[in-house]
Order: structure tokens, then sequence, then C-alpha cells
């Protein structure tokens, strides 16, 4: 275990010096090229959400490096229930992909990509899981956010492994999940998918698929991926009446997308400098008036299953009293 968390920080120390080394220049190059050497190949795949009975495409990358350099040529196979449904090669860049049309009825299946016995390195490929979530095309959708919304930290925590759910957050998610299907939307990247699927798993939270980011649309912003995504999504299921997230970025895509939107915001209140309530209160009040703001899953239980109204309007005033407090004790 320790081991593994061990190689998952030093991927995502290294995704980091990526994104950094794509905008700067000299020794920070040097330092990517250097850590590119040090990571282990892996296995990655993702999360899909198709309607039942439809053709998909089961897809897994084999890559090294920050830059998850492909290794083309390698047999990977995509097995469901212990029977193999095919085997394709990596291409150039160490992708593989495999149609296969899913039965009728909706269900999850979980498929496992895995590399051949035969083309594993010294240094072996663990597999990787896609969770298939096959759909009718009226099911009803949750879409959910993951770091500060139902992980009760930042991306840096989840690195280092000390990431800690949210109170309340599974058990609202699980009466959810009663009559939807929870789809947890993230911006963290996808070498991440294992260990947060893990983390979902271990501390209780209702299954659904993960649909993670890349390393491209890591650097282009959480915004504009989950705008991408949702749109994405929304091509065959429309009804998605709920997203509940942390940014109101996430609140502004889902009142675009028709969403209802539900911010879970917990403001640091010890911050001395007015400015940052100041800032805060505006994008706010910028957005639509159907964004409500929680500061607890306990709120989010009420919004959700008592019709409570928890408007943007109060937490707009409560932070806009903040900074007028702290400016009139000289904290400017």
């Amino acid at each position: 275990m320790m081991r593994r968390r061990n190689i998952v920080l030093l991927a995502g120390c290294a995704a980091v010096t990526a994104a950094l080394a794509a905008a700067l220049p000299g020794a920070l190059t040097d330092l990517a090229d250097q850590a590119t050497r040090r990571i282990f190949p892996a296995l990655r795949a993702s999360d899909l959400l198709v309607e039942a009975g439809q053709e998909t495409a089961l897809e897994a990358a084999l890559g090294t490096g920050i830059k998850q350099q492909g290794l083309e040529g390698k047999r990977i196979e995509f097995v469901l229930a212990g029977a193999v449904l095919g085997e394709v090669r990596t291409d150039s860049a160490g992708k593989a992909a495999l149609k296969w049309k899913t039965p009728e009825k909706p269900a999850d299946h979980r498929i496992r990509a895995r590399l051949h016995p035969d083309d594993q390195p010294p240094e072996p490929v663990g597999e990787a899981e896609i969770l298939v979530a096959a759909r009718p095309r009226n099911a009803s959708l949750v879409i959910v956010d993951l770091d500060k919304t139902v992980v009760a930290s930042g991306f840096f925590s989840v690195l280092a492994g000390m990431a800690r759910p949210m109170p309340g957050a599974a058990v609202v998610l699980g009466r959810l999940a009663r009559d939807h299907t929870v789809v947890y939307l993230t911006h963290r990247p996808d070498f991440l998918a294992a260990s947060s699927k893990r983390w979902l798993a271990e501390n209780g939270f209702p299954p659904g698929p993960l649909l993670t980011s890349t390393m491209g649309t890591l650097i282009g912003g959480s915004g504009p991926y989950k705008a991408a995504r949702l749109a994405a999504i929304k091509k065959t299921f429309a009804n998605i009446p709920l997203g509940i997230g942390d940014k109101t970025s996430d609140a502004a895509v889902y009142a675009e997308h028709g969403l209802r939107p539900i911010l879970v915001l917990q403001p640091d209140w010890s911050d001395d400098d007015p400015k940052d309530f100041e800032k805060l209160a505006a994008e706010l009040a910028a957005l639509p008036d159907a964004v409500q703001v929680a500061t607890n899953w306990q709120q989010v239980a009420a919004i959700c299953f008592e019709n409570a109204a928890f408007p943007k309007g109060d937490m707009v005033k409560r932070l806009r009293d903040a900074a007028a407090d702290l400016r009139r004790r000289g904290k400017d």
C-alpha cells in the first residue's frame, strides 16, 4: 500500500511539473525530462456513461513518463467477468480501443483492461478498471464534483493520501442514488482515476461513473473542461436535474446546461483580507438566481429532499459583511 501511494504521489508531482514545464523553459524542462525517466509504465482507462444496447468504444492507454509517452504495439486485453471480450494492440500514442455493444438491459459493467502477460515489462503493469454505466436515454442523472465537494480537502491532500470525506456526503448521495445515477465529474487528471474510485468505495459513496480530465484539459481549466463534458453527456442524456460542486464555475456550467446548481461552499472566515471576501461575493452575485449555496451536506439534503432554500444572496451578504468588518478594523 505504501509503495502504491508513493508511486501515485510521484506521478502527481510529476504531472504538476509537466504542466509548469509547458509554460516555462530551461531548467524546469530539464527537471521534467529527468522525472520522465523515473516513472513506471502505467495503464490508464476511463469510465463510460453510455446508452444501453448501443455500441461504445472501450479505451485504454499505456504510457510512461510525465507526458505519458505512448508505448506502441503492446497487446491490451479487455475482460468482463473472466471472459476476454477482445485484444487490441496499442497505436503510436499507446492507445487501444475495442468496439463493444452493451447489453440491452441497463446495468453497470466492470471491465478490466490488462496488458498481455508476454508484453509485461520487468516492473509489472497493473490492470485498469472501466466502469461502463449503461443507462436508458431517459435515465435521471446527478452530477457531482469531488474535491472540496465530497472530499473535505483539495488536490494536494489527495496526492498525499490524506483526503477525508465531507460529513454526510456519502449518505446524501446514497439517498439520491435510489432514483438517479450519480456521475462523478471531476477535473482531476486520469492518472488519479483508480485511487479516486477506490477512495469513493472505501468511504461508502454510491457507485457511478468517474469522468476525469487529461493533461491537456487539466491545463485548460476546470470550467471549460466541465462545460465540454456536460455538453457531451446531454447529447444522450437530457434528464439531469441536479449538479453539485464547490466552484462558482461549477454552478455557472450547471445553470447554463439547465441543471439546478448547488454549491457546497465553506469560506475561510479566518481570512483577514477583505478583498478575498469581496471577490467571492462578486462571483456569487454574478451567478443565476437559481444557484443554492450550502455550507454542509445537511443543507444539501434539505434542498434535495425538504424543498428548503439557501439562496446565494444570503452568502453574498455574509461575505460582504465580513469584508466590511475587516475594513472597519483597518484590515486593508
